[in-house]
């Protein structure tokens, strides 16, 4: 029972993570306001293309995020605090606000700015590759990826209703608060990644006589 609760946690966990990081609620504004000019079903067709490539994005960097760490001999440690970093300089820009973002107009919107690097960005990226090398493998990683992006298809399809019950104040309310706990994940990731490096060197630090 304790074997089953444990891994039903970190599935949960490895959820809310990257849920926090994709953040389909906080981009709501920006989803609407880059939307608004197309018709019901062409608007459709974008989210839906939006949500499955970035779901792809991610896949690609979750199955394949070990063979680019051992490529460039980077450690998990060393990823630890790098993917920590960009996700607190995400989580510092969603804190500020993204306004800029609501000004780009792309000639393909389901792929840029929607795909990415509104939803699979460089915080989503990193936050999959540490899931997958830090103790979830690929599981709670897999189905976290999954599950967000039916998630995110949902909340996305229903942007209209969800930006006039929650209004601007409100979606912008939920983006700082995502923005703050994104800036607490980030912290933590950074703190495993020194206590890591440090123990390492510990270990193999040479004994006194």
């Amino acid at each position: 029972m304790n074997a089953v609760s444990e891994a039903l946690q970190q599935y949960f966990t490895a959820f809310i993570m990257l849920f926090v990081v994709f953040d389909a609620l906080g981009n709501v504004p920006i989803f609407h306001s880059l939307t608004e000019g197309l018709e019901f079903k062409e608007r459709g067709r974008v989210i839906q293309n939006s949500v499955v490539i970035a779901g792809v994005i991610l896949l690609f960097f979750a199955l394949g995020g070990r063979l680019l760490l051992d490529f460039f001999r980077v450690s998990v440690d060393d990823f630890r605090i790098a993917g920590g970093t960009i996700l607190f300089i995400v989580s510092i820009e969603g804190l500020l606000g993204r306004v800029e973002a609501m000004k780009i107009k792309a000639e393909h919107l389901a792929v840029v700015p929607l795909a990415t690097p509104l939803l699979a960005g460089p915080g989503s990226i990193s936050l999959v590759i540490y899931l997958m090398e830090a103790g979830y493998g690929s599981g709670p990683t897999i189905v976290s990826i999954v599950a967000n992006v039916a998630v995110a298809w949902v909340i996305l399809t229903y942007c209209d209703a969800i930006f006039k019950v929650l209004g601007k104040n409100g979606s912008l309310v939920i983006a700082r608060i995502m923005a703050l706990i994104l800036a607490a994940i980030a912290i933590a990731m950074i703190r495993e990644g020194v206590e890591g490096i440090l123990n390492s060197y510990a270990l193999h630090a040479p004994s006194l006589p």
